[in-house]
């Protein structure tokens, strides 16, 4: 949970990594969560995400952003923040904006006229500037952390009804707008919400995509913080307590009312905390359990997005990328960021892919050529493996091989062939070969690489 105050929008060239990731399919359907990142607004740190997605090793493609709360004009039309975050996308095959969006501004609205309908133009205009700005299929927070005290939305203290409606207009209001736009509306609130308050809130299953709860490590049973001289397995006792006591009964509740309305779960903001905000500090325990969770498929878990930012009112960053997009920042957490970054070795170290062959080369256009290549598997599983031909120049998409449903035993070798042509149509110069490998459902990228350049004549 978070203090008063601390959601206001922060204004402050890693090497763009060319990674097709597949989003097309359903929440429900996704072997693993999609992995995304608070690494401050693009608008001011334009390379955050990307150095961050470098610092982790593996391709973040969900970027978040926070509207601000101070006027109406941004929440309709922050064209400061559409256009970086437009860009930003747009950069990317498959990245998507998780935007957290706010109902009304500080002082300036409330629940009850928003549910009487009062707003809907506004909400119209918001979901036109988005498609405009390129942002169709983001997923957006509508407004997120609603369960506390400290949102201008805040649905409690009588305002659970009028908050569920309130929810509803703005959904029905921007999907009217633009019917196919494709955006996903995640229904946000704090971990520790009353369970009562999950049923009175809730706008219905016809308008809520994702279910998602927001959780950071900071305990309020006298445990946090870990007292100086407290280390070994006296610290862990106390994060394994908080966690038993605390944490884990929350995500048990939170998974229950998921499956209970036949949704996805989603975590859109969590992270460690500082002991000077009642945190865990440098706690693995906590990191290695949220890990556990997010990707064990039994909890249905659509996709997380860790907040690696230094905030006022608490420190979470695990990497070390600094406000430019370097990499000078030092977190005081370098065993939980070992524990993170171990957790995504082991699943970027799924499979490997020879360079691929081009035979014959150059290539004639309008000629058949074939292409080589072979992907290896250190353990059992089912992959898509996919090879592309694109324009070196411009990357456009040329033709394409798939073969679906590809069953590796541990440690085997499978060998492609594949034959292509190039039109007689298309511009003589460079193109290249690309191979990809997906989950079996498409859901997640596993392996890319495009280092294969030929001549095309």
């Amino acid at each position: 949970m978070k203090t008063p105050g601390f959601r206001s929008v922060v204004t402050g060239v890693a090497s763009l990594l060319a990674v097709l990731s597949s989003v097309g399919a359903s929440p429900a359907a996704s072997a693993l969560p999609l992995t995304g990142v608070y690494r401050g607004e693009v608008y001011s740190q334009p390379n955050a995400v990307n150095a961050y997605s470098t610092w982790l090793g593996s391709n973040v493609t969900l970027g978040q952003g926070h509207q601000a709360k101070d006027s109406w004009a941004n929440i309709e039309n922050p064209t400061w923040q559409l256009q970086s975050w437009g860009n930003w996308v747009r950069a990317q095959p498959g990245r998507r904006l998780n935007y957290s969006v706010s109902m009304f501004p500080s002082g300036q609205g409330s629940l009850a006229e928003c549910a009487q309908g009062l707003y809907d133009f506004r909400f119209r205009a918001l979901a036109n500037n988005m498609v405009s700005h390129g942002l169709q299929n983001s997923i957006i927070r509508l407004g997120w952390e609603f369960s506390g005290s400290w949102m201008p939305w805040y649905s409690g203290g009588g305002r659970q009804a009028n908050f569920a409606a309130c929810f509803r207009r703005i959904v029905t209001a921007m999907r009217a707008a633009q019917p196919s736009a494709g955006f996903q509306f995640d229904w946000n609130p704090n971990y520790d919400i009353a369970s009562s308050d999950l049923a009175a809130t809730y706008p219905g299953d016809a308008y809520v995509d994702y279910i998602g709860l927001d959780m950071y490590d900071q305990g309020w049973n006298g445990l946090y913080p870990v007292p100086a001289g407290c280390t070994g397995s006296c610290e862990l006792g106390r994060w394994q307590t908080v966690w038993n006591n605390q944490f884990a009964p929350a995500l048990t509740k939170f998974r229950t009312f998921a499956q209970s309305h036949g949704k996805p779960l989603s975590v859109p903001e969590w992270g460690v905390n500082d002991a000077l905000t009642t945190g865990g500090g440098d706690d693995t325990h906590y990191v290695k359990q949220m890990l556990a969770f997010i990707f064990d498929p039994a909890n249905n878990v659509a996709y997380h997005s860790y907040f690696d930012v230094q905030a006022g009112d608490g420190h979470h960053q695990l990497s070390h990328v600094d406000n430019a997009g370097g990499n000078t920042f030092q977190t005081e957490f370098p065993n939980a960021a070992a524990a993170f970054k171990s957790h995504y070795a082991g699943l970027n170290a799924s499979v490997s892919a020879s360079k691929a062959t081009v035979n014959p080369a150059p290539v004639t256009r309008g000629t058949g050529f074939q292409v080589a290549g072979s992907v290896t598997s250190p353990t059992a599983t089912s992959v898509v493996v996919k090879y592309e031909i694109r324009s070196a120049t411009t990357l456009a998409l040329i033709a394409e091989k798939s073969y679906s449903a590809q069953a590796f035993t541990a440690g085997q070798t499978r060998a492609y062939t594949s034959s292509f042509v190039i039109p007689a149509s298309s511009p003589a110069g460079t193109y290249r070969v690309d191979t990809l490998v997906f989950t079996s459902d498409w859901s997640k990228t596993l392996l890319y690489r495009n280092d294969t350049l030929f001549t095309a004549n």
